[in-house]
């Protein structure tokens, strides 16, 4: 995308203010909650988090939620500001980084999130709880670096 396009989006944006800033912020305060418990859960040694039903069912709870609302405000900013609506999540992180919303490299990076997402909710076949282990020692920071990214674009 043209800067100078990109720019005329930003001032329709500033222009017209479509995003609704409360209901984005009130999903960031949902993200800022569910990242402190990852924290939380991340902290256990991998056997400790391997046997207890209760965090590993709450890790995979938090990273869904996690995973919908950056979806979610993704979705948003760019139906709204770009009139893009991606039909499957793969595509709102794609489109992210091809907005410059988010970096493109960090976009293509974190796109098999939705996959993840997928896969535990969705339940195709067993949920491996080692990956779930693997996926929770990166999921908070990923999130708040979304979270950081879209802040920056919305001011």
């Amino acid at each position: 995308m043209e800067k100078g396009n990109f720019l005329r989006h930003k001032k329709k944006f500033l222009t017209n203010m479509s995003i609704d800033k409360n209901t984005v912020r009130e999903k960031l305060e949902k993200l800022s909650h569910s990242v402190k418990l990852l924290e939380k859960y991340r902290g256990l040694s991998r056997e400790d988090f391997l046997i207890d039903f209760t965090v590993n069912s709450a890790a995979q709870y938090n990273l869904i939620l996690g995973i919908e609302i950056i979806i979610d405000i993704g979705n948003h900013i760019l139906s709204e500001i770009f009139e893009v609506h991606p039909k499957e999540y793969k595509e709102v992180i794609e489109c992210l980084g091809k907005y410059e919303i988010v970096p493109k490299e960090f976009s293509q990076e974190n796109i098999d999130m939705t996959k993840f997402r997928n896969l535990i909710v969705h339940q195709y076949g067993e949920v491996d709880m080692k990956e779930v282990y693997q996926h929770l020692q990166k999921a908070p920071d990923i999130f708040r670096q979304f979270a950081k990214y879209y802040l920056e674009f919305l001011k």
